[in-house]
């Protein structure tokens, strides 16, 4: 296929040659690039033989030639028996999210439902709304780099044992769209196990500045030897004139000539032949006198406006009809849409492109010829910038617009179109526009709807429109910019009529002012708009949204009357019978309101349940979805700390998990799974499960982080590193923990949004472990100010009066013993009150640990008997440990030991190091020496039980699930986990 350097020199008389109009000039050869056919013929070669991938680079400027050189590879190497993937990136489509990579994946468009779960396994739920196999258009974008992760995927599908090795040509990649080029550099530097040999050209001097990163990461791992083509040489080009002119004398001042003019680029020299041919100019020096000068502007200035015109003025009226034709709907051409956009008959259109065809303007006159295109990128920019009447492109493209969409491609493919609209006010368009905007968030890139949506806004929409299009644009912004989406969302509200676009958009603004730290403004906000909602469905949907974001507002001074509100919001709703959305979160939302308030327990976790749906036959209920359309996962988020909070590990579980699948499913696999990260680590931490904990913690900082500095979710996961920490013992990754974080910077700290657990008690806890017990006292002390004042005093989430009494007890000049017993005699109040088992049981423990009387003891066992079974084993031993001690002190030897020796074994299961440690020390210290007594690994044996009256010691302690049976008879009733769902085995 490569012609030699040079060919003899035919003869011939010279004479004026007419073409041939009935076939098309015969494909230039390849000349001069034998180096970098060998080149590639080497790396088809490796990748065949040793499985291995490479990346090769071609790049010059425009009519250099590369194209010719990719279709020689893919000819080459199908020969070779390698598959191919091709795909050329076109100028009207460099904004579509994906672009590219779904022309390259052609067979996943339109495939059935079933077939595509099949192919895409995992993945399904993200790549199959991005290829518009299910309409799914989510509230929020899926995390960008799992949709990446879901195409890595669907290209290892190519590439299975079964398969032949692959070539995947990507020519003019500098039209390629952001997206799909960010996704290919990022698979390129994965394939060094893989058969596949990846082609990228490109023209060097037209690269756009979003495409630098992506290519310059392809050109790091491009093989070597290949890259920018250089211009032919004389030699170079002699054959390809001498083989145009076949039969007839060509002169060498002739070729020279054509050399220069053309600057030695294929393209140019081939559209100066064909004008050559045209103007039937004699390939001779004594042509060159008359024809010389117009040749070297002609090659100058083929594809400029006035010469193209002169050309395309040439061709007959229904040539041009399909010539116009094909330059907007280039990439997508057949005949039925040609006819249909030029207004012709199928065979009309048919003759027309077999004239355009021989006149080397379109490459094809059938679909089932080569595919439809032009003869160069040139020829197209041509016909599409320069031989439109004044509107007529714009009309073609309203046209095309529509045509498209009824044949079932996507509204971005559609929208491509209507970005070249001008000045026509067009409500379908501005529809369009909008949804395209959605198919980018849906493909995890929202930014680049914003596009569509201005020149909407701009050009096409509607008077009326311009709320929902002002709308979109703040949902696309607030992904990644929550204060870029507040302009365009006011905008949005300003002359809005009521209706649900109004409340979206109130809903929307209200949530982006809450992620901007103005949860002031947010409330007011809702609450301003529900003054002029009548009641009904729409007015609690923005009751919702007030309460939800008011339970995260730290200085909330009218927290107590707002809980109120909602309890009578809610009371009038049956939590049996509802059946909506906003039913539901609002029953979460007065569960949570219960936890923050403390509550009476079984009321609360009433709510909690109902807002999960009414109960099955089954005794299971359906759940919360955390992507439903026009819903945060905030709320499923509150509903999960609720759970936590009143021990409901089971519930905590479950919905956790099902939470967390959603998200993976729908893409969401940084941002809010750092959120689901820390809250197993909550969940972990509470039942004591402290690797585990420690595990899931470290994995959603480590997300949170990649994220930015900023992300609220790094206060979740480090607030229960730091306590997973603490409880291990590593004191040092603790406070390198909060010091990194800035738990320990009163700045960072303050925030006008709750976060859990609470910034000022992880600290706190770490202080006091660290022995610097006088430097919580105050700033627990005005913490339990605040919060009694706002009304939500509940140990069960912010024990401060607990650390408070712990701090105040220890040795030092600021120890109050009379003020710590006290404090922790209040906390116990508000423990009872709430009446969950792991609250009661601190609360109790720190009662007792701060007593030195006789009831000391009694709230050391209740404390136990509270924890007892409930599956919270880390304050269980705590609780066992403190029991233990209490007995020793009042010189209960042998129950001393026991109860000591099962603090021992529950710390160690759990991890605690510091615990077990004491533990063991203080049962040594009681058997005089450093040798445990025989009976030492009896505390928690069958014998251990039996040496006690229904298997109890002589103070009370059950040691087994069963309740005892003389313990608080009319607690039972009450209770909500004795032999309820809680139990520590269940998860």
């Amino acid at each position: 296929m490569t012609a030699g350097r040079t060919a003899a020199r035919p003869e011939g008389t010279g004479r004026e040659h007419t073409p041939d109009s009935t076939s098309p000039a015969e494909p230039m050869p390849l000349v001069e690039r034998d180096l970098l056919q060998h080149e590639l013929r080497e790396q088809l070669a490796a990748v065949r033989e040793t499985g291995t991938g490479r990346v090769a680079i071609v790049k010059g400027v425009a009519g250099m030639g590369k194209s010719a050189v990719l279709e020689w590879a893919k000819l080459t190497a199908r020969a070779q028996g390698f598959d191919t993937l091709v795909v050329t990136g076109y100028p009207l489509e460099r904004v579509r999210v994906y672009g590219l990579v779904k022309r390259l994946f052609q067979d996943l468009n339109g495939i059935a439902q079933h077939t595509a779960r099949e192919r895409l396994g995992e993945w399904y739920g993200i790549i199959a709304p991005i290829f518009g196999i299910i309409p799914r258009q989510p509230a929020e974008p899926p995390d960008p780099e799992n949709v990446l992760n879901g195409l890595d995927a669907v290209m290892r599908g190519y590439l299975t044992s079964d398969r032949g090795p692959l070539l995947m040509v990507v020519d003019d990649a500098h039209w390629a769209d952001p997206s799909s080029l960010a996704w290919l550099a990022k698979f390129a530097v994965q394939i060094t196990e893989l058969p596949i040999l990846i082609i990228v050209s490109y023209r060097h001097d037209e690269v756009d500045e979003q495409l630098c990163e992506s290519l310059d990461t392809l050109e790091r791992i491009a093989v070597a030897g290949l890259g920018k083509l250089a211009p032919l040489t004389l030699e170079g080009v002699t054959p390809l004139i001498r083989q145009r002119f076949a039969g007839r004398r060509v002169d060498p001042e002739f070729v020279e000539h054509c050399h220069r003019c053309s600057e030695g680029l294929p393209q140019t020299l081939r559209e100066l032949l064909r004008f050559v041919e045209e103007k039937r100019i004699p390939p001779t020096s004594d042509a060159l006198a008359q024809h010389g000068r117009a040749m070297r502007q002609h090659a100058v200035y083929a594809y400029h406006k006035g010469q193209f015109d002169e050309r395309f003025g040439r061709l007959a009226p229904d040539s041009r009809k399909v010539a116009l034709a094909a330059a907007i709907l280039t990439p997508h051409l057949t005949v039925g849409r040609v006819a249909r956009l030029a207004g012709l008959s199928g065979d009309a259109t048919r003759a027309a492109a077999a004239d355009l065809r021989r006149r080397e303007i379109l490459t094809a006159v059938d679909d089932e010829d080569l595919p439809w295109g032009f003869t160069h990128s040139l020829v197209l920019r041509a016909v599409y910038d320069h031989c439109f009447e004044a509107n007529d492109r714009c009309v073609m493209h309203a046209q095309a617009a529509r045509m498209l969409r009824e044949d079932g491609f996507s509204a971005q493919t559609a929208a491509t179109h209507v970005l070249n609209m001008f000045a026509v006010p067009d409500e379908w368009a501005a529809g369009i526009a909008v949804d395209a905007a959605r198919e980018c968030l849906a493909s995890g890139v929202p930014k680049a709807g914003v596009t569509y949506l201005e020149h909407a806004l701009a050009e096409v929409a509607p008077r009326e429109m311009r709320p929902l299009i002002h709308y979109n644009i703040g949902r696309a912004h607030f992904v990644n910019d929550p204060p870029a989406s507040l302009e365009p969302l006011q905008q949005a509200l300003e002359g809005c009529p009521p209706g649900d676009l109004r409340t979206n958009i109130i809903c929307e603004l209200g949530r982006s002012l809450a992620f901007c730290g103005q949860l002031d403004k947010s409330i007011e906000l809702l609450d301003r708009e529900i003054r002029k909602t009548p009641v009904g469905q729409t007015r609690q949907r923005l009751y919702a949204d007030l309460f939800m974001w008011a339970a995260f507002w730290e200085n909330d001074a009218s927290f107590a009357s707002r809980a109120h509100d909602l309890q009578r919001l809610t009371v009038r709703l049956n939590t049996e019978s509802a059946t909506t959305r906003t039913n539901y979160s609002l029953f979460a939302l007065v569960a949570w309101y219960g936890v923050l308030s403390g509550r009476r327990l079984q009321t609360t976790t009433k709510f909690a349940r109902a807002a999960l749906g009414p109960e099955l036959p089954n005794k299971e209920r359906n759940g919360f979805s955390w992507v439903e359309e026009g819903w945060g996962f905030e709320i499923p988020m509150v509903l999960t700390l609720t759970f936590i909070y009143c021990d409901l590990f089971k519930e905590a579980r479950e919905l956790l998990e099902r939470g967390m699948a959603e998200l993976r499913a729908n893409g969401r696999q940084r941002s809010h799974l750092s959120y689901g990260h820390a809250f197993r680590a909550m969940l972990h931490y509470r039942m004591g499960r402290l690797k585990e904990a420690r595990q899931e913690a470290e994995t959603g900082l480590a997300m949170a982080m990649d994220l930015g500095e900023n992300t609220p979710s790094k206060w979740y996961a480090a607030g229960v590193l730091i306590q997973t920490l603490i409880a291990q013992g590593d004191l040092e990754g603790a406070e390198d923990t909060c010091h990194r974080i800035g738990f320990d910077d009163p700045a960072k700290v303050d925030q006008s949004a709750r976060v859990l657990p609470v910034p000022a008690i992880v600290l706190a806890e770490l202080r006091i472990a660290q022995g610097r017990h006088h430097e919580v006292i105050r700033p627990l002390t005005e913490l339990g100010e605040r919060l009694r004042a706002q009304g939500m005093d509940n140990p069960a989430w912010c024990p401060w009066g607990l650390l408070l009494a712990e701090a105040l007890n220890a040795e030092g000049p600021q120890q109050d013993q009379e003020r710590a017993k006290e404090v922790a005699k209040q906390a116990v109040a508000r423990a009872d009150t709430f009446y969950a088992p792991v609250a009661a049981g601190q609360a109790k423990r720190v009662a007792g640990e701060v007593e030195d009387n006789v009831n000391a003891q009694q709230a050391l066992w209740d404390a136990a008997v509270a924890l007892e079974g409930v599956g919270a084993e880390y304050e269980y031993a705590k609780a066992l440990l403190a029991y233990g001690d209490r007995l020793r002190k009042d010189g209960h030897k042998p129950d001393a030991i026991g109860e000591l020796e099962r603090a021992r074994i529950t710390a160690a299961n759990c991890g605690a190091i510091p615990l077990q440690t004491r533990a063991t020390k203080m049962i040594e210290a009681l058997v005089g020496g450093n040798t445990l007594p025989a009976d030492h690994g009896r505390a928690d044996s069958e014998e251990w039980v039996e040496e006690y009256t229904g298997g109890y010691s002589p103070f009370g302690i059950p040691h087994r699930d069963d309740s005892r049976p003389d313990a608080d008879a009319d607690r039972t009733e009450t209770w909500p986990f004795r032999g309820g769902p809680t139990r520590g085995s269940e998860l």
